[in-house]
């Protein structure tokens, strides 16, 4: 449909309530935006960039979210009226929906995760926990003597050693492997489909690698045991079983002299040293 030949009020009124129901589908600012942009079209409006040298341009920015000004240029009294009966609108309610899905996404990330380093929180972890079964496993780690780092160094340094390791092991996980900050400095990684002796190697190389390159010298300790079959467990969760008896392995790998890690098996078998 050309500018010469505006659509009817009807063939408009039609053509605004489809851009509506796609605005309520779309999940980007994005694509709302192009959508925003087609209805435009569909009046017989041109877009064009704010500072253009268009004639006849409407003082209308149809931009969302902070994106480059684009305004409408029309070559009819008739697609001015169509922009503002159906076109207006239509940007106002885009506007709107993509403010409220920034929100929303907002709320949705601080319900899930932790301020300081971004992992899931403990909240998140309990549900994880929870969906956990037979064939996964589970470490729990705790930085050593951290608390020793904060009155040495203070505070801001206790949340660079935090933060550091958040990343730090992040980037070691497979995409579907989940860490998270259960309080402190106390994190829990869960391993779906992980056999208890590749989730033990794959923490004693990574507890290696931290022990090099750790901030203010910073070791951990951590116990990882495997998730039990719920026949096992006497109505508990299993994910809950393998987590309590990770952390009684951990507290054992911290009287063993730190910086080690300890396993769930016959022998509960270690890996790592004593802290130089």
């Amino acid at each position: 449909m050309t500018a010469a030949e505006p659509p009817t009020d009807d063939q408009a009124l039609r053509a605004a309530y489809q851009a509506t129901r796609a605005l309520l589908r779309t999940k980007d600012t994005d694509s709302a935006q192009a959508i925003i942009v087609r209805l435009c079209e569909q009046m017989g409006a041109r877009v064009v960039p704010a500072d253009g040298n268009e004639t006849a341009t409407l003082p209308i920015d149809i931009s969302l979210d902070g994106g480059e000004p684009r305004v409408l240029a029309a070559d009819s009294a008739a697609v001015q009226r169509l922009v503002s009966r159906f076109v207006v609108p239509a940007v106002n309610d885009a506007r709107l929906m993509v403010r409220h899905r920034n929100s929303r996404d907002s709320l949705t990330t601080d319900a899930t995760r932790d301020a300081l380093t971004g992992l899931w929180n403990r909240r998140s972890l309990e549900l994880a926990l929870n969906r956990a079964a037979a064939g996964d496993s589970i470490a729990l780690v705790d930085l050593d003597h951290f608390k020793r780092v904060n009155d040495t160094f203070g505070h801001a340094a206790g949340d660079e050693v935090l933060s550091t390791f958040a990343r730090f092991v992040r980037r070691r996980l497979r995409h579907l492997d989940i860490v998270g900050r259960l309080g402190g400095e106390e994190f829990v990684i869960i391993y779906p489909d992980a056999p208890l002796a590749e989730a033990a190697q794959w923490l004693c190389q990574v507890r290696a690698e931290w022990a090099s390159e750790a901030p203010y010298a910073t070791t951990f300790s951590a116990g990882v045991a495997s998730v039990p079959g719920e026949d096992e467990t006497s109505g508990e969760r299993p994910g809950q079983v393998a987590l309590a008896l990770a952390d009684a392995l951990m507290y054992q790998a911290k009287t063993a002299g730190r910086n080690r890690v300890c396993r769930q098996d016959a022998d509960f078998a270690t890996c790592g040293g004593d802290e130089g």
